[in-house]
């Protein structure tokens, strides 16, 4: 999740489906070459899904690129806003006129891949100048569907442990460590509360939404747990896993009062900038307005289930469609040299988020974002935490969204953890029965 383009959005997929497909029943055309570009002119189209600095930032590593490639040039536009986009696309890809390369959420791609215009990038990428094993697995997971490679790392993070160092002190709690379970944290955030000051132990998103979802996934996948059945046309939101997160996050919430729950993540956020919440599951795209607020905190990763440490990563994708061989080769040329290092520096870095790859933490603008920064090293160690991608399918929206409402129920007391769970897989189950 990044402040740049949000991820959370209501389902859509239903409606789409039908557009999507068309076409699908035909392969699609692979991209064999990471190097090869056409010798006459080409123009390439870019649909990014960002604003003011981003699309500026966009423009200029465009126009870096047309330099070393004369024969190239990189059109930019913003196709439409991240959670616009595969609504846009899909129904652009329908007819003779779309992108060559667009901006796609992780957990859209599994819906667009079933077009027969995606280019399937697996020989691009496994070539070795492609440096496909510098990207960080959680990212090559997502960018995968059936054993496709779909896409490229548009951008990366993940969730970790945020603390406020002094409301710690204040309560006499030992700060968390990276042995935390989940015990630990429900002990913390018991004594951390307190009515007289209106502080919060924790707080957690009940919008229903992705927002509310994926902070949850690594509970599941900690104990083993997974979302859909090796049939893959069941959720197993019936399953151990799923009753025992629910029921911590639930205890928390109702009856230690430690837990706040708001539907506005923004909101849950300002309230730690203000130093009203001790403990947040978050992402780096937080931090800068921690430092603003002037909070003296600290990361360390999640708490654990069964010592299992994992967390949940937001990879989004670059997807490259096909408008013909020279402007497939030169669309994964551009690609290739925007998740350069060097190239990765500039997007990623410079607007705040996570670099895509191992190699860019060498550059001297990811040094200075960890000067000003501080957390942002203990996010990119956490990669290492992140590997399982969410459920790879085409209704994940809707799948997503009947977990969403469960959780944010059961959260507001309005329902008891297997009854939310059993309506959240009927619910679900029906999606995938539909896919």
């Amino acid at each position: 999740m990044t402040g740049k383009t949000t991820r959370s959005r209501r389902s859509i997929v239903g409606a789409l489906t039908a557009v999507i497909v068309i076409g699908a029943c035909g392969s699609s055309k692979s991209s064999s070459s990471a190097s090869s570009v056409a010798s006459g002119p080409v123009t390439v189209t870019v649909w990014h899904a960002n604003v003011d600095t981003a699309a500026k930032v966009m423009q200029e590593l465009a126009d870096q690129f047309h330099a070393a490639n004369p024969q190239v040039t990189v059109k930019v536009e913003q196709g439409a806003p991240g959670d616009q986009m595969l609504t846009k696309l899909s129904t652009v890809l329908s007819t003779d006129t779309f992108p060559d390369i667009a901006y796609v959420f992780g957990t859209d791609t599994p819906a667009l891949a079933r077009s027969a215009k995606v280019v399937d990038l697996t020989s691009a990428v496994n070539d070795p100048s492609f440096g496909w094993s510098d990207f960080y697995e959680g990212e090559r997971a997502v960018a995968t569907v059936n054993r496709k490679v779909v896409g490229v790392p548009a951008l990366v993070d993940n969730l970790a442990l945020v603390y406020n160092k002094k409301l710690f002190a204040d309560a006499g709690v030992p700060l968390p460590t990276k042995d935390w379970s989940w015990d630990d944290f429900r002990a913390a955030a018991k004594k951390l509360t307190s009515d007289a000051d209106k502080v919060f132990g924790s707080a957690y998103p009940i919008s229903g939404d992705e927002d509310t979802v994926w902070r949850f996934w690594p509970m599941v996948w900690q104990q083993g747990g997974k979302g859909i059945g090796d049939d893959g046309k069941t959720s197993t939101f019936d399953q151990p896993p799923f009753a025992t997160a629910l029921e911590l996050l639930r205890a928390m919430a109702i009856d230690d009062k430690s837990l706040y729950v708001d539907s506005n993540s923004e909101a849950i956020g300002n309230l730690f900038a203000a130093g009203k919440v001790a403990m947040l599951i978050t992402g780096p795209w937080a931090l800068s307005t921690f430092v603003e607020g002037k909070i003296d905190y600290g990361v360390v990763a999640m708490p654990a289930f069964k010592g299992d440490h994992q967390t949940v990563s937001g990879p989004d994708n670059w997807m490259v469609f096909d408008n013909g061989a020279a402007r497939r080769a030169a669309a994964v040329k551009f690609l290739q040299f925007l998740t350069s290092p060097a190239g990765d520096a500039q997007w990623s870095v410079k607007l705040g988020n996570m670099p895509v790859r191992n190699a860019t933490q060498k550059s001297a603008d990811w040094q200075d974002a960890l000067k000003a920064t501080p957390g942002y090293q203990e996010f990119v160690d956490n990669f290492a935490n992140s590997k399982t991608a969410r459920p790879q399918t085409v209704v994940y929206p809707d799948y997503s969204h009947a977990l969403g409402e469960a959780i944010a129920a059961v959260l507001q007391g309005q329902a008891k953890v297997p009854d939310a769970l059993a309506a959240a897989k009927k619910s679900a189950d029906a999606a995938l029965a539909g896919k």
